[in-house]
This record gives C-alpha cells, sequence and structure tokens, in this order.
C-alpha cells in the first residue's frame, strides 16, 4: 500500500535519525581475558603449591613409615602376648578349679564304690521359642530367632561289686552323697543315673554305671 504525504513540508515530521554511540569492545574483551589469565594463575599456583605440600607429606611419611611397621608389629606382638596370657591365666583357674573338683569328689567316695573315668561333656542345643495365644490354648513359634543354648555336664563312670543285691542302692547313696556335699554340688544344679550293667571282672561280678552331672 502506497501512503502520499501532502502535507507541505514544514508541516512534514522530520525523521530523526538515531545515532548508536561508538563503543569499543577492544578493552571489554581484554578485560575478560586478563581475568580469566589471572584466574588460571591463581589455580596454576593453588596446585603447585598443593602438589609442593604432597611431596613434602610423601616424604614424611616415608621417614615414618618404617617405625610404622615396628609399631604394627609390636602391637601385634603384644596383642598375640596377651591372649597367650589370658589363655594361661584361665588354664591355670580352671586347673585350680578342677583339683578342688576332683579333691570333693574324693571326699564323696562311699564304701564299694570306685572310678574308672570322667570326662567333660560340651553340647550346643538350638532352642526354638514359642509364644502363647491370647486365648491361651494354641501355641505359635516367635518369630524370634531360635537361641543357641550350651549345655556342659560332667561325666562319672565307675563300679560297685554286686553283694547281696544292695549295689543299685550303693550307687544311690553315692549320688545322695555327691549331693549333699556343698563344695561340690554348688556348681551343679542335678546329679542323675545315665546307665547301670553287669559285667565280670576275673570272675567277680560288678556292676558298671555312669552318672551325670549337669552344671548349673
Amino acid at each position: 500500500m502506497i501512503e502520499i504525504n501532502l502535507l507541505p513540508p514544514e508541516l512534514k515530521k522530520k525523521r530523526r535519525k538515531i545515532e548508536l554511540p561508538d563503543i569499543s569492545f577492544l578493552p571489554i574483551v581484554a578485560g575478560l581475558l586478563g581475568v580469566i589469565i589471572i584466574i588460571h594463575l591463581l589455580l596454576g599456583l593453588t596446585l603447585a603449591l598443593k602438589a609442593k605440600t604432597l611431596k613434602r607429606l610423601e616424604r614424611k611419611w616415608e621417614t615414618v613409615l618404617p617405625e610404622k611397621q615396628k609399631a604394627d608389629k609390636l602391637k601385634a606382638e603384644l596383642t598375640s602376648m596377651r591372649s597367650k596370657v589370658d589363655a594361661i591365666d584361665d588354664l591355670v583357674k580352671n586347673r585350680h578349679s578342677w583339683a578342688r573338683r576332683l579333691n570333693d569328689i574324693s571326699d564323696t567316695m562311699i564304701p564299694g564304690v570306685w572310678l574308672n573315668k570322667l570326662w567333660l561333656e560340651r553340647r550346643v542345643i538350638i532352642q526354638e521359642l514359642v509364644v502363647k495365644s491370647d486365648t491361651g490354648e494354641s501355641e505359635a513359634k516367635a518369630k524370634a530367632e531360635p537361641k543357641k543354648v550350651i549345655i556342659k555336664t560332667l561325666h562319672l563312670n565307675g563300679s560297685v561289686i554286686v553283694a547281696g543285691g544292695e549295689e543299685t542302692a550303693t550307687i544311690g547313696k553315692f549320688i545322695r552323697s555327691l549331693k549333699e556335699n556343698q563344695d561340690f554340688f554348688s556348681d551343679f544344679r542335678d546329679v542323675e543315673s545315665a546307665s547301670i550293667q553287669r559285667t565280670k571282672v576275673k570272675e567277680e561280678e560288678i556292676m558298671d554305671f555312669e552318672l551325670i552331672c549337669h552344671f548349673k
């Protein structure tokens, strides 16, 4: 579409020319480059200082490393020695304890009974926990993991001379003697007869028995 302006020249609006300021971008670019260069130099200087510090620490580590190895070796030897000392202490303690128990067993012996051997047994059993329902009529397994229980027992194997059918009663007297000895029985919760059987030794009839003493 063509527009025709019929106004006289003096009434016509004079168009103003927009003049852009004369700005030079070279100083701005140079300033940015200068900032980048300064940052790069600072980073390089920091990296160089860190590397120098690292090398100094590495040299220091190399000087203390042999001493550290000696210290670690000495620590391991001390730990091993401490374990041996603890084991010896336990052994001595148990030895004294068993010396006392053997003496107590000797005090409980009755005429006609003698012991052939004794030994210890240690068993681990898995005990499943159960819980009762609210009504108390049924039981369900608890969600908790089964509990490990260690059972320790002392076994006494001995013999008694068969005479007049009193051998069973003699074994019963020996069991009562063990229970009545408070120094011995204080470590146990019960003494029971495990087996009784007749045998012959050089034409002499005897009755062998085994007693089990349950530790508390």
